[in-house]
């Protein structure tokens, strides 16, 4: 049964723990965007009533982006890291004028965990923040055009570096789900947590996104002493979970729906390993039971996204039988940048990391999607390619 804005069986063995390096980058020219009257009325986001923005929605099976298949490809933007201080950043700019049909935020869409929240948790104080990003122009014009869709992270969760130990989880969630316009009926509600699917029927294609939550069943992280590879936070592996079993079994529920391509939105990085933040690596299980579901009942068809690091890569993680499972990370949009200089990941396509404000883009047709990170410019900076396997 299909759930909507956000709608079992484990596995046997493809993984291998190497990595494979794109041996050819295509290189696309820019193509036409269909006229702004196939997209009319389309976008879906609500912001707290004081923001002024109107509530829409109501939940289907397949949201319809596109009245009629186009020969350009669908375009889907995503990002993270959003300063809603700085309503003004020229990434807003730079997003819109590639006309999305639809944009992901993947977390830390605000930064709620102000001084003033952490001293005093308030819903007041909470609603503040978001109703700074509803008022941003950027926003505004971003919401008017395309489809929007979420997750959270730590700061718009409310805690840094938080997970099921944060006392406010529950009140967080209602503003998010009342920000970002889930209607009062919508199974996400009924539920702990903001894990949700929205299937989209999108220029003849059928496109599933899966936002997970990585943060209200998160086991609290282990601390670890600080090292010369981690001199400034570092933490030990943990035996607990990241989704929790509910969640867990939606997510390998989700599996058995068809799909044309399956995008999982985590707000936190799934394959690259080594570094000393927050990552699923932090819990090695929940990761290597993640990559075994995607491997075995991905059907080629599924990429990761993921913000939170303020830096961006492309990562690749290869499977025994020669496939790869993609990961595209973008962050943050105009949160602070420049860090990541140096940092290892093995599994890392195209070089270095990209230490500046930025967001993703993904241009999907029948044959697969491809994968940029734009600058603030709208320059490319970082871009791959993913090929569905033929039809049999």
């Amino acid at each position: 049964m299909r759930e909507n804005i956000l709608s079992r069986r484990l596995l046997g063995s493809r993984l291998s723990t190497g990595r494979r390096r794109s041996t050819s980058r295509r290189r696309s020219t820019s193509r036409g965007r269909s006229s702004g009257t196939t997209r009319r009325g389309l976008g879906c986001v609500a912001a707290i009533a004081l923001a002024g923005l109107t509530a829409c929605g109501g939940e289907v099976t397949s949201t319809p982006v596109a009245e009629s298949p186009r020969s350009a490809p669908v375009r889907i933007a995503f990002g993270s890291c959003a300063d809603d201080d700085a309503p003004e950043h020229p990434i807003w700019a730079a997003i819109n004028a590639t006309a999305p049909d639809v944009m992901i935020f993947l977390g830390d869409n605000v930064y709620a965990d102000s001084a003033a929240f952490s001293a005093d948790p308030s819903v007041e104080v909470m609603q503040a923040e978001y109703a700074k990003l509803a008022a941003a122009p950027g926003f505004q014009t971003l919401k008017a055009n395309a489809t929007l869709l979420a997750t959270w992270d730590d700061h718009d969760y409310g805690l840094n570096d938080g997970g099921e130990e944060f006392a406010f989880k529950d009140e967080a969630a209602r503003i998010f789900f009342d920000f970002w316009g889930y209607p009062g009926t919508h199974p996400a509600r009924s539920r702990p947590g903001v894990y949700a699917q929205q299937r989209l029927a999108i220029g003849g294609l059928d496109v599933q996104v899966v936002l997970l939550d990585t943060r209200y069943f998160r086991d609290a992280l282990i601390a670890a002493p600080r090292s010369l590879d981690c001199p400034i936070k570092n933490y030990a592996p943990s035996a607990g979970t990241v989704l929790g079993e509910a969640q867990w079994a939606w997510l390998e529920a989700r599996f058995a729906e068809p799909a044309d391509l399956r995008l999982i939105v985590s707000s936190t990085q799934v394959i690259p390993d080594e570094h000393c933040w927050e990552k699923w690596g932090n819990f090695p299980a929940e990761r290597a039971r993640l990559l075994k579901l995607i491997a075995q009942r991905g059907q080629g068809r599924t990429v990761l996204l993921s913000g939170d690091r303020h830096l961006g890569e492309i990562s690749a993680f290869e499977l025994a039988d020669g496939g790869r499972i993609v990961e595209a990370t973008s962050s943050p949009m105009s949160a602070s940048s420049g860090f990541g200089e140096g940092e290892p990941n093995r599994y890392r396509l195209g070089g270095d990391n990209l230490r500046t404000s930025q967001f993703g883009l993904l241009d999907v047709d029948a044959g697969g999607v491809r994968i940029e990170l734009r600058d603030a410019d709208g320059v490319v900076r970082l871009r791959e390619r993913v090929d569905f396997p033929a039809a049999d």
